[in-house]
């Protein structure tokens, strides 16, 4: 619990990862807020299928330079929505492997090399084939991402992260 400056005494809540409740006393009546985080909120008034999680992180972070991790989950979103091959040239699992070896050879330089936001610009093209995202695609992508070192989290707002949202949002869409 927390106080501001007026008196008013603030608690947060955590109901779930994506979804905070937020409660102020201030003259000891309660004023409640809800908040979403980015991931979930970038998913509010689009179907809760996998191509739209990958628009959502695409909203979310678009300037992110992709790195292995994003390439492993995106790799996973492709495969469960097609239910298929993900290594053709025309996959954005392709594209994501292209973005992954030419941000290598940059190196550091954020500005030149390839973002989130480059590879998914053309998705509606790249998937052709989606569904509705499940628990089972929720977990398996978290897996995928978490399993790329040297990292031990999500990204936050990041590919693995929209897909848990998009789930929550299918399983309680009153979110």
């Amino acid at each position: 619990m927390t106080a501001s400056k007026d008196g008013a005494s603030f608690t947060n809540i955590s109901v779930e990862e994506h979804f905070r409740v937020a409660q102020s006393n201030h003259g000891g009546q309660y004023v409640g807020t809800e908040e979403i985080s980015t991931a979930a909120n970038a998913l509010i008034g689009r179907s809760a299928r996998l191509t739209e999680a990958l628009k959502a992180a695409a909203i979310n972070v678009g300037r992110k330079p992709v790195e292995t991790r994003d390439l492993a989950a995106i790799k996973e979103v492709e495969s469960r929505a097609t239910g298929g091959n993900t290594e053709s040239g025309g996959s954005i699992t392709a594209v994501a492997n292209e973005a992954v070896a030419s941000n290598k050879k940059i190196g550091k330089e954020d500005e030149n090399k390839i973002h989130l936001g480059d590879i998914f610009a053309e998705i509606d093209m790249k998937i052709t084939r989606d569904r509705s995202v499940t628990s089972e695609d929720a977990e398996a992508v978290v897996q995928a991402e978490l399993t790329q070192p040297p990292y031990n989290h999500v990204i936050p707002g990041g590919v693995a992260e929209c897909v848990t949202a998009a789930y929550r949002l299918n399983r309680s869409p009153s979110l």
